[in-house]
């Protein structure tokens, strides 16, 4: 039997989670020292050693601790930006060009913008003195479903390897670049592994990904593809695991595109039109 070097602990009080992989047969760990050193000292415990030479680090992934009479639906990400899992909010928020302001990230603003999710109280704009307080209750809200939707949202990273949003070591193209091809191997099996149990131990029938190289992974594991409509290429449904259905939109960059707006829409109505939701 193959022994399980990556272990995912899910804690359904928060929206870290924690990941261990053992390293003690995989001579890697100058690697991800080296990958230490780079990322900004305020966000270096994400990321530590135990004594058995395992890798640990922290994630995000809002499993609701409490669901209400509300259709589940999963949004899908590529994998964690650093200082959003250290401010335990995924899409903490947008920087400016101006150090002392910060922006509501425009993923939160879309989602209110289609009336997926609203907060029950209109936030303050975010700035370095507020942003702890904002992300406290938006935290609070999520795992609560304290929010008005017609929607039970669960968020998952489907790479929960950390990066920096920029830089040589951002996105899945980094992970891969810090583990190296055969380490980065076993993740990939591990992240599957871990989105369908999320996906089957939680009843959820519908999935939107915003992410590439996570949508290919889903679509590697030779699930039938079952159709293209509304004549859009960028708009796919699959049969996964079971009659949950997956739709594929575009990356979180492009979410604000005129593009991006009509695809996601196009989703929504869909899912809208096969609940019955008015």
């Amino acid at each position: 039997m193959k022994k399980q070097i990556i272990k995912y602990k899910e804690n359904k009080n928060d929206i870290i989670q924690t990941v261990e992989i053992d390293l003690s047969e995989i001579g890697i760990k100058s690697e991800i020292n080296k990958y230490k050193k780079h990322i900004d000292k305020k966000y270096r415990n994400i990321f530590k050693y135990n004594v058995d030479k395992k890798l640990i680090y922290k994630t995000e992934a809002l499993i609701p601790k409490v669901n209400k009479k509300r259709i589940n639906l999963l949004l899908v990400l590529g994998n964690p930006a650093v200082h959003s899992v250290a401010e335990r909010m995924p899409f903490s928020h947008e920087k400016t060009r101006c150090k002392e302001k910060l922006r509501e990230h425009r993923f939160w603003r879309t989602l209110r913008d289609f009336e997926v999710l609203k907060f029950n109280k209109n936030l303050e704009k975010p700035n370095l003195k507020n942003i702890v307080e904002i992300n406290d209750y938006k935290r609070d809200c999520l795992l609560k479903g304290n929010y008005n939707s017609d929607f039970n949202i669960f968020l998952l990273s489907y790479f929960s390897f950390p990066t920096p949003a920029s830089g040589k070591y951002s996105g899945v193209a980094g992970i891969e670049k810090i583990f190296g091809k055969c380490l980065f191997k076993e993740v990939k099996e591990f992240e599957f592994q871990r989105f369908k149990e999320i996906v089957l131990n939680n009843k959820i029938k519908n999935i939107i990904c915003f992410q590439k190289d996570a949508i290919n992974e889903i679509k590697q594991d030779k699930y039938k593809q079952i159709g293209n409509i509304l004549n859009n290429p960028d708009y796919e449904i699959y049969n996964v695991l079971k009659n949950i259905t997956l739709y594929t939109a575009l990356p979180t960059r492009f979410i604000l595109t005129n593009k991006g707006k009509s695809i996601l829409k196009n989703i929504l109505f869909d899912i809208k039109r096969k609940n019955k939701i008015d």
